[in-house]
């Protein structure tokens, strides 16, 4: 009979133990995975697309010859993306004033 009691206690004092490790716990680990995130975003964990991305490479793959001709003289000549390091054309530099 006491046994039993004591099973009863025991395992009282082990949930509310458990019961009130759980938040501390829980901020560890939140702030673990926030910091292992910080860690890969300052690292360049995200993948960069250099060139067209996918979705566009497809809707340019789609178009009419002259829809392809009219796209290459509007951004063709000038420099769409941020490691190129080409001079925009004359037309370009006329249109930016």
């Amino acid at each position: 009979m006491t046994k039993e009691i004591f099973k009863t206690v025991a395992a009282g004092i082990l949930a509310g133990i458990v019961l009130f490790m759980i938040p501390f716990l829980l901020i560890k680990v939140i702030v673990f995975f926030l910091l292992i995130k910080a860690i890969f975003r300052l690292l360049g964990g995200r993948r960069r697309w250099h060139g067209m991305h996918p979705a566009f490479a497809h809707k340019y793959q789609n178009m009419s010859e002259a829809d392809r001709k009219a796209f290459m003289e509007k951004y063709g000549k000038g420099c769409c993306n941020w490691h190129s390091t080409c001079e925009p054309s004359d037309t370009d530099k006329k249109q930016n004033v």
